[in-house]
């Protein structure tokens, strides 16, 4: 067409020819997530175990407080409107 050359990949590392597939490690890269292996056990449970803690911390100790703050704030407004109308 204007007889330039096409643009390249942004998927390239710059200064080096861009990579034939986007979604491949380049040549020589290590991007198989087969050769991670399997996670450890103790790293499995620290992981559910840190996710139960953070569960019960939020469901069970922080949205009580929320609730309560809405339900102090809910009041103080009803009581500042009270008094206006006085």
């Amino acid at each position: 067409m204007s007889g330039e050359p096409p643009r390249p990949s942004p998927y390239g590392v710059p200064g080096e020819p861009p990579l034939r597939h986007r979604f491949r490690p380049p040549p020589g890269g290590r991007g198989d997530i087969r050769e991670k292996g399997w996670i450890p056990l103790r790293w499995f449970l620290l992981w559910w175990f840190l996710l139960l803690v953070a569960d019960v911390l939020f469901y069970v100790v922080l949205t009580p407080i929320w609730i309560g703050l809405r339900l102090a704030a809910w009041a103080a407004e009803l009581r500042s409107r009270a008094s206006r109308r006085r």
